[in-house]
């Protein structure tokens, strides 16, 4: 069995709380009033048998024979088992207690003579005779006298069952009862719920998108009317879904290339069908001697054959009664109409199957150019705002379309003209352009030669400075090699070969004659000062020989950097500036050193760059010699300096200075001074700066003069990007 949830489960619950609460009133009504009714029963039989008693006692006041009452319980006691104890007692005390086995006499306390002279009743445990009873105190009195009081004690045990059987049956009818009134609010919870699962479902359909879902609903109730007003609200949300989707095919329609006649006959049906319109047609306004004229340019019908346009093309728009709707067509406005409500002249002249139309205007240009009609032959309908809001829309689409079809066929035929002038204004621009590319490809090579002859002529100053540079070595080895040839003339090798000879003609008698011979006794000092002579002698040579290879090891490295840089012209590698830098003063430093410059490094650590090396290297060597040159012509005592620095400039571009202390130069010279032929020096060819220049523009990067006037010194700055190594393979 399934269980019911949500809605189904809150109202059996409901339902079925209300009968358990009636059933719980009740229950607690109904067994007070049981248990009421049975106390009562038991005082009736106990007041029966105090009134039986009493009669007999009467007489035992008088006489104060007290065995006819004994007698008298006795066979009441006897007679009835419910009857447990009868007890007479005086208002002295003295009672009389009778059980069903014995009687006797005692003097019983206050408890057994109440004050009050009212016959009351209880049930509890009686403390003369140990048990749970019924106890009921009757009023004894004769002849006015108040002579004592009559005890009647009955059992409880019928009394007990009773009680027991109440409960056991009213809670057997409460379980019943419960369980009837749980089945019958899940029916009738079900059935009250059904009517709203069948709305919720047709809710959930639709909000899923399922546009045709209804809820068939037959409650006769608030609910059945909620889903008719449910299925109605559905029913317009698909009519505005299917009227924009028709907006949409109409969008994609007017923006394609096909024939505009197909297209409007087209975007009418879906339009027309989506509306719920029985006709719907394009009308064209003409605008005649006897006044104004729409003319039936497309026309679609739901059913049966075309009218052949002759409703609205006949139609009197000339008339005065319609002079307010054609109005509101030339403002750009909407009319609706009913053909029954309208003048009777109006009314003849509509066609008399349409029940009600609508004309939304058709604006091309800003100009009403004519109308979309609508037409219903089954309603009277009004027309909705989201109706009238997608028609409009198809309209201004109509007219958007109509624009750019005579835009398109005024291209047309200004192409026709337009195309010989085109071809022939074709043929001088290709002319002129053909004209321009010789002269770029002439201009391409003399550029390429330019930089064939910079590298050269760089290459031609590398040369000349590693050859000079190399030329001043040579002059130190020279000198060097003189001194140790001039030291290997001048030794006394010829002195130690006599002293050795002279040795070898007295081997016979050596000892003898370096004992006895004054020439051998000088043998020995002899050669010990000779020893002396050669070491220092062979120091002096290594001392030489050592300057030798030092020469020799500077010529080699001069060689070699100039080698270095001469293989890997117009190669990108990754290069430190600081290196650089290093590299370009070791091939220039003697002259530098020469001219008495000091070199001044400020470096501020950079990454590797990507650059072409050898075309650095040539810019800083021709900035180099310029500052040189720069300082030679330079009067005064300071000190000549030149300055090498390098700094980041923000985070993309990294720049080379080389900063002089020499003549400066003039304002304006600071730019010409990088054009093709310009020099300052009698011996220039004005070629170096402008090279540089070349160069640093084909690294992205530029070659800068700075200088605050003559004598003032000057500044020449680098720029170049700073791209790394490896960004540039990544790029490649």
């Amino acid at each position: 069995m399934r269980l019911p949830k949500g809605i189904t489960l809150r109202i059996t619950l409901l339902g079925w709380l209300v009968t358990l609460v009636t059933l719980a009133v009740f229950v607690t009504v109904i067994i007070p009033e049981q248990k009421r009714e049975f106390e009562l029963s038991l005082e009736s039989k106990a007041r029966g048998v105090a009134v039986s008693i009493r009669g007999v006692a009467a007489g035992a006041a008088v006489s104060e024979d007290y065995s006819a009452v004994v007698d008298q319980a006795m066979q009441v006691l006897s007679g009835d088992k419910a009857i447990d104890y009868v007890v007479i007692a005086k208002n002295d005390g003295f009672s009389l207690v009778i059980d069903r086995t014995a009687w006797r006499t005692e003097k019983l306390g206050d408890a057994w003579r109440p004050v009050t002279r009212t016959a009351v009743s209880s049930i509890g445990n009686s403390p003369l005779f140990g048990r749970r009873v019924f106890q009921y105190a009757f009023p004894f009195d004769y002849s006015g006298i108040q002579w004592g009081w009559i005890h009647v004690g009955l059992s409880l045990d019928a009394y007990d069952q009773s009680v027991r059987r109440t409960y056991q049956s009213t809670g057997a009818l409460a379980v019943i009862c419960g369980g009837l009134s749980l089945a019958i609010s899940l029916f009738y919870a079900a059935r009250l719920v059904r009517p709203i699962q069948v709305l919720h479902a047709a809710v959930e359909k639709v909000a899923h998108g399922d546009l045709h879902a209804r809820a068939e609903v037959k409650s006769r109730d608030e609910i059945e009317r909620l889903a008719v007003a449910f299925n109605d609200m559905a029913r317009t949300i698909l009519g505005r879904n299917q009227i924009l989707e028709s907006v949409s095919f109409a969008a994609k329609q007017f923006l394609s290339d096909g024939d505009r006649d197909t297209i409007f006959l087209t975007v009418l049906e879906r339009v027309g069908q989506a509306a719920g319109a029985s006709r719907a047609s394009v009308l064209k306004k003409c605008e005649e001697e006897g006044g104004l004229r729409l003319r039936l340019e497309q026309e679609w019908l739901a059913a049966g054959p075309p009218s052949g346009g002759a409703d609205w093309e006949s139609f009197p728009w000339h008339a005065e009664a319609v002079q307010a709707c054609v109005a509101q067509l030339r403002e750009g406005r909407i009319v609706t109409a009913i053909p029954g409500r309208c003048e009777e002249a109006v009314r003849n002249s509509i066609d008399r199957r349409i029940r009600s139309t609508i004309f939304v205007p058709v604006v091309v240009t800003g100009e009403w150019w004519g109308a979309a009609a609508f037409d219903d032959f089954m309603l009277d309908r009004e027309w909705g705002e989201a109706e009238r809001d997608s028609l409009r829309a198809v309209a201004d689409m109509m007219g958007a379309s109509i624009a750019r079809h005579r835009v398109r066929t005024a291209l047309e035929e200004a192409k026709e003209t337009l195309e010989q002038r085109v071809i022939a204004r074709t043929r001088e621009l290709q002319e002129q352009v053909e004209a321009k590319d010789r002269a770029h490809a002439d201009l391409a090579a003399a550029q390429q030669r330019l930089i064939e002859l910079s590298r050269e002529a760089g290459m031609a100053e590398i040369a000349t400075g590693v050859l000079h540079n190399v030329g001043n070595v040579l002059n130190s080895v020279n000198v060097s090699t003189s001194l140790v040839a001039g030291k290997v003339r001048e030794s006394r090798v010829e002195n130690f070969v006599a002293a050795v000879q002279m040795l070898e003609q007295h081997t016979s008698d050596l000892p003898a004659f370096l004992e006895n011979d004054p020439k051998g006794q000088r043998v020995l000092p002899y050669l010990v000062k000779l020893g002396g002579h050669f070491r220092s002698e062979r120091d002096s040579l290594l001392t030489e020989l050592e300057s030798l290879s030092s020469h020799v090891g500077h010529i080699k490295q001069i060689v070699a950097t100039q080698q270095s840089y001469a293989k890997v012209s117009g190669l990108v590698e990754r290069v430190q500036l600081s290196d650089l830098v290093d590299d370009a003063l070791r091939i220039e430093g003697p002259s530098l050193a020469r001219h008495s410059i000091q070199i001044e490094r400020d470096f501020e650590p950079l990454p590797a760059i990507a650059a072409e090396k050898h075309n650095i290297l040539q810019i800083l060597l021709n900035l180099l010699r310029n500052a040189k040159q720069a300082l030679s012509k330079a009067n005064g005592a300071r000190a000549r300096a030149i300055r090498i620095r390098i700094r980041r400039l923000e985070e993309s571009r990294v720049t080379l200075a080389v900063v002089d202390n020499g003549v400066g130069l003039p304002p304006e010279n600071l730019t010409r001074i990088f054009g093709h032929g310009f020099t300052t020096k009698a011996d220039g060819h004005g070629f170096g700066l402008h090279s540089c220049a070349l160069a640093a523009g084909r690294m992205g990067g530029s070659l800068r003069a700075e200088s605050d006037g003559p004598g003032c010194g000057a500044t020449f700055t680098l720029e170049l990007p700073l791209k790394s190594f490896e960004e540039m393979r990544r790029r490649v």
